[in-house]
């Protein structure tokens, strides 16, 4: 598996949403130069250019296209799967016993 990051994979879609990679970093609280590395980092790992940038604005690339939907799609199951262990944690386990008087 070549990516190591979920969090990259973040930054590129809130970045491809935003059109902007200082809007994508205001979303996710962290710095621009953060969310610049992330995507940088990722386009690396990947060895494709997923956004072409200029200093106004953010545009996908025919890779990013693919690969945005993708990524939406895997971060969806992520966001589900922490949901069920989250539900697990909360809801009452064991047997239950109820005392009444007659």
């Amino acid at each position: 598996m070549k990516i190591k990051n979920l969090h990259d994979l973040e930054i590129f879609v809130h970045a491809a949403d935003a059109g902007s990679l200082s809007a994508a970093a205001r979303a996710l609280d962290i710095s621009p130069a953060v969310a610049s590395a992330g995507l940088k980092r990722l386009e690396a790992e990947l060895g494709s250019i997923l956004l072409l940038r200029s200093t106004r604005s953010l545009r996908l690339t025919t890779a990013g296209e693919v690969y945005l939907e993708r990524c939406r799609e895997i971060l969806a199951l992520v966001d589900a799967a922490e949901g069920d262990l989250a539900g697990d944690e909360r809801a009452p386990r064991g047997p239950i016993r109820i005392s009444v008087p007659v």
